[in-house]
């Protein structure tokens, strides 16, 4: 990165303070719902994926407004996102980026209740063979929508290291559309 990129205005990113202390938050809450499986009582994995899906749905939804807020923020509109979403890597056997699926399970994760998703979501979601048609609150956690592309984000579903990625995308998306 040269010296004037360095500096400039744009590449602050006064949004990762926020993002980091609600995912922070929503980590916590899962670690704790974790603990409780692990003491091996009455709460076992169907409680932990009834509590926990909607809490990993508010992170992927946190994600889609910091993704969106970056585009704003560093091309000015939101009206070609769709072609930054398309920033950094495939996924194997996919043409699909991490952000194009984060995007996917946040409007999954608002919208799952109003039936079958909207078309650009199923084509998604129809890649990585998740499968919107059964019942998701009588799927198994290896069956459940969330849980199954958690673990091709990270295998312990750590919210930060998925941050991670999608700040890494932002500094990529700073590299694409600030010249100056």
């Amino acid at each position: 990165m040269n010296e004037i990129k360095k500096t400039h205005w744009r590449i602050h990113d006064y949004r990762y303070e926020s993002l980091k202390h609600i995912l922070s938050g929503l980590n916590n809450t899962i670690d704790s719902l974790k603990l409780r499986v692990a003491e091996k009582g009455w709460y076992d994995g169907y409680w932990l994926l009834e509590e926990s899906e909607p809490i990993f749905g508010i992170a992927f939804i946190a994600f889609q407004n910091y993704i969106n807020g970056s585009i704003k923020d560093l091309v000015g509109d939101t009206g070609n996102k769709t072609d930054y979403y398309k920033i950094g890597d495939s996924f194997i056997n996919t043409s699909y980026t991490r952000v194009e699926l984060i995007v996917t399970l946040a409007n999954y994760s608002k919208h799952k209740e109003d039936g079958i998703p909207h078309k650009a979501t199923m084509a998604v979601l129809d890649a990585f063979e998740l499968d919107y048609k059964i019942d998701q609150d009588a799927a198994s956690i290896q069956d459940h929508i969330i849980f199954k592309t958690l673990d091709l984000f990270d295998k312990d579903w750590d919210l930060l290291k998925i941050m991670n990625m999608v700040t890494d995308w932002r500094k990529d998306l700073f590299e694409l559309t600030c010249d100056n």
